[in-house]
């Protein structure tokens, strides 16, 4: 039978075209094995925001860079830690890389914000476990019915789907939150001075923040089916499986996970008001303070190599060229 790309291409078959077409279509579920060579070519994409990172002086070409080589990491990594943990399906393996999980996911939730406290590590890692493990129990109890309940292959791709929105919808809102603490200080102040308590007056930042953590989620709700295609029923449809049951799927997936994003959301913003607006009605500031470098490693490396950058090649000033870039628009513009 003549393939698509043969189809299509039926001069020549060189070496590329051979690996990047290469299939192993397995008997059980038809589904597609791709090469290292398809991936790395699909990782080239990632060229074209460098070129218009460079051109237009938007200085994130390095963190583009760490960006790719993370997510390849990564998720090799993953794929080869999930091997045995599926292969020999014992609980304290899942239970294990699930706590694994949990303790990335509140670091990467507690260092996002530009602002931080003591104690947003513990308060994200509870406001995450709390807010996760009902809803992951009733998709494996309930929807999916996963005997054992800790089935590796169900128990693990569920965890990390809620996870993400999860961090996601802490993250931005505590960052919007201490934000607003920050910035709009002082009308929070006259509230608290006027008798109002912690909540009333600070009812408004929870609710715009709240919001925003909410927002992404909606989004993807509203097109979904029309627009775009989730990831989880994309794969689901290119394993084999019914459009119909990966729809399912999907929508289950989506409800919970909104369901989730909200009461994290609002589980980090009642504690993050506690410990920032004390009993006594005072917006205690001296406990908020401003990170003095980059939140996550990524960034972090990313100004290290820019330092780098600066000790090996002095002479280049990027500031200074696109200064001088800015003034000879301004003087052809005159």
């Amino acid at each position: 039978m003549v393939s698509f790309w043969e189809a299509t291409f039926p001069l020549d078959n060189s070496n590329l075209c051979t690996a990047l077409c290469q299939e192993d279509v397995t008997s059980s579920n038809n589904s597609v094995h791709i090469s290292t060579t398809a991936v790395a070519v699909a990782a080239s994409a990632t060229l074209v925001n460098g070129l218009v990172s460079l051109c237009l002086q938007l200085d994130l070409h390095w963190p583009l860079a760490i960006a790719t080589v993370r997510c390849v990491v990564q998720l090799s990594v993953l794929g080869y830690i999930l091997v045995p943990i599926i292969k020999y399906n014992m609980i304290w393996l899942v239970l294990l890389y699930a706590g694994f999980m949990l303790i990335m996911g509140s670091l990467e939730a507690a260092q996002s914000p530009t602002h931080t406290y003591k104690g947003m590590f513990l308060q994200a890692l509870g406001c995450i476990s709390a807010s996760t493990a009902p809803f992951l129990c009733y998709m494996l109890l309930l929807v999916v019915r996963a005997s054992p309940w800790w089935q590796p292959q169900y128990f693990i791709p569920m965890l990390g789907i809620m996870m993400g929105h999860t961090i996601s919808g802490i993250s931005v809102s505590l960052a919007a939150l201490l934000n607003e603490f920050s910035s709009g200080k002082d009308w929070i102040e006259e509230l608290l001075a006027l008798g109002a308590n912690r909540w009333e007056a600070t009812h408004a930042a929870r609710r715009r923040c709240i919001r925003m953590a909410l927002m992404p989620t909606l989004n993807q709700m509203n097109v979904v089916g029309i627009v775009a295609i989730p990831g989880i029923m994309t794969g689901q449809i290119l394993a084999g499986s019914d459009p119909s049951q990966a729809a399912r799927y999907q929508m289950v997936i989506l409800f919970t996970v909104a369901a989730n994003t909200g009461l994290s959301a609002v589980s980090a913003m009642h504690l993050a008001t506690v410990h920032t607006v004390d009993e006594r009605a005072r917006l205690r500031l001296d406990r908020i303070r401003k990170r003095s470098r980059a939140g996550t490693w990524s960034q972090r490396l990313s100004q290290s190599i820019n330092q780098v950058n600066q000790s090996l090649f002095p002479w280049y000033d990027p500031a200074r060229d696109m200064h001088a870039k800015d003034s000879l628009w301004v003087k052809a513009y005159e």
